[in-house]
């Protein structure tokens, strides 16, 4: 029997989910109403940052026209790409395809095939995409399809997954707080190697989307912040929901930002850049800094890059770095003449709080 206390918190959830239930379709309303049966498992540890440069985590942050030069440039700067240790191990890479809309609602297809081109030649011992769109997008499988994602990992020899057709393992992190145990996708959880592949754009609910926000689409529908809503801890519970699991590297599409509206429309930017790290808090303040320096959307322009409430939560769960002191941006322009570029730079080097940049390791 529930407590009274049970009952009121689950008829509070159920209140939330009635407008996701009207707006899902209906083959979909079983993941909004009922838990899988699933094993519970540890949350994974969090592994060392392999890409690191006098002991502080790199960000790479280059522009260009072609994402694969681009990326390979990116990987140069960070040490390669024999440091992430992709040979002969399972990689899953998820991009974000909230939905069937183009980019910057999504990662690029063509971002995903620099990405997936990049590591086949890494020879690992098998390339799996993955993702699940948003609840009220589903299903997953149509979205996959319409965008060009399937086709685009299908090329490269990938194997492609919706995952909320997938099996779930429940996880009970111990510094969780808002939501103490949660379903996530049990392919991700095997994976040996998880690739976040986000695209930067803004969010009329969580502020902005990037490398932690982007980890929410391996989450079952349930326990995701938007069946919460009600609750007014978008932020908290997107850190909290890192705690599972652990990308290895995280590269941003930059190719087209959205800097305005979000996630599923907005305002878009043809900005021309990546951004690679091993650290996902390092790389969410630089990508937090590109959409603030077009001060389009005033969610993102209110505190400071590192007093964003995701960004706060994640440094106190301990899921990457915790102030500028401990990262280093490196960059590279792949274009003759890169004024525009350069303004960014220097822009988002002071909003990080690195004045006085470093030399560039672009060769």
């Amino acid at each position: 029997m529930w407590t009274r206390k049970e009952f009121l918190r689950r008829m509070a959830q159920s209140v939330g989910l009635i407008p996701l239930l009207g707006m899902a379709p209906p083959s979909r309303w079983s993941d909004l109403l009922f838990y899988p049966e699933a094993p519970t498992v540890p949350a994974k540890s969090l592994p060392p940052n392999p890409f690191l440069g006098d002991g502080r985590a790199l960000v790479a942050m280059v522009h260009g026209d072609d994402p694969h030069a681009m990326l390979e440039t990116g990987m140069s700067l960070l040490g390669g790409w024999e440091r992430l240790g992709a040979s002969g191990t399972r990689v899953l890479v998820k991009p974000n395809v909230v939905n069937n809309r183009p980019p910057p609602t999504i990662t690029s297809p063509a971002v995903l095939h620099a990405v997936l081109q990049s590591i086949a030649e890494q020879r690992p011992g098998e390339l799996i995409v993955a993702d699940s769109s948003g609840i009220i997008r589903f299903p997953t499988r149509e979205n996959l399809e319409e965008t060009g994602i399937q086709r685009t990992a299908e090329s490269v020899g990938a194997r492609v997954l919706a995952l909320e057709e997938e099996p779930w393992v429940r996880v009970a992190p111990a510094q969780a707080r808002i939501l103490q145990s949660y379903y996530v996708s049990k392919p991700v959880y095997e994976a040996d190697l998880v690739i976040n592949l986000p695209v930067i754009k803004t969010h009329r609910f969580a502020h902005y989307s990037c490398a932690l926000k982007n980890l929410v689409g391996i989450v079952h529908p349930k326990d995701r912040p938007s069946v919460a809503f009600l609750a007014g801890q978008w932020h908290e519970r997107i850190a909290e929901l890192n705690l599972a699991v652990h990308p290895r590297l995280h590269i941003a599409d930059g190719m087209t930002m959205m800097i305005a509206g979000g996630p599923t429309s907005g305002t878009p930017a043809r900005t021309n850049l990546l951004l690679v790290s091993g650290d996902r808090i390092a790389l969410d303040v630089v990508a937090l800094s590109l959409i603030r320096f077009h001060r389009a959307w005033p969610k993102v322009l209110e505190y400071e890059v590192w007093e964003q409430r995701q960004i706060r939560h994640a440094i106190a769960l301990g899921l990457g770095i915790h102030g500028p002191e401990e990262m280093e941006l490196v960059t590279a322009s792949l274009r003759r003449s890169a004024p525009a570029f350069t303004e960014m730079v220097e822009f988002v080097r002071r909003d990080i709080g690195q004045q006085g940049p470093p030399e560039s390791r672009a060769k």
